[in-house]
């Protein structure tokens, strides 16, 4: 186990804030470069009012997908090929109480709190009802230094309330 010294906090804490505005600004390629090649994208599912889904290769998630998968999935929603994004929330990101837990030369694992508000048209209701929403949940995160530069080896997203309407979600 490392110090984690003044540095080492703000340039982790900087890289994460700088993630949620790539996401907020809808910069998804940009996001996808702040994975490495092993990099995982995991938003758990609620298996029961009081336990989650553990097991995120053998059971339902919301969203479990590698590096490939995430850049197919990007492309999908810069394309308009994914519904659920059609058309785009404007949303805005407030991260809180990051803390690093375990740290070694390489590798950082870091959790923090999360509110995400959405707004946005109903697909085909551009100019009709509006929805609103805010996801809150906890962050965690396995960050690792390849070539001096901070990359995401996991993020796993666990939302307190996993709210789907009308069978959508927005995740990213």
């Amino acid at each position: 186990m490392i110090d984690i010294t003044t540095n080492l906090r703000s340039e982790i804490e900087d890289f994460l804030y700088r993630e949620a505005r790539l996401l907020d600004e809808r910069k998804y390629e940009e996001w996808l470069k702040l994975f490495s090649d092993d990099g995982l994208y995991w938003i758990q599912r609620w298996a029961s009012e009081n336990s989650l889904v553990e097991n995120p290769e053998d059971e339902l998630n919301i969203l479990y997908l590698d590096r490939r998968r995430l850049e197919v999935y990007v492309r999908r929603i810069l394309t308009g090929m994914a519904y659920t994004y059609e058309p785009h929330a404007r949303t805005a990101r407030i991260l809180s109480n990051v803390m690093i837990r375990i740290a070694n030369n390489h590798e950082f694992r870091v959790t923090c709190k999360f509110l995400l508000y959405l707004f946005r048209a109903q697909p085909h209701e551009l100019y009709g009802p509006r929805m609103q929403e805010t996801l809150a949940g906890d962050l965690e995160y396995v960050l690792k230094k390849i070539q001096g530069e901070l990359k995401i080896k996991l993020k796993k997203v666990t939302p307190i309330n996993e709210t789907v309407i009308g069978g959508q979600i927005y995740v990213v």
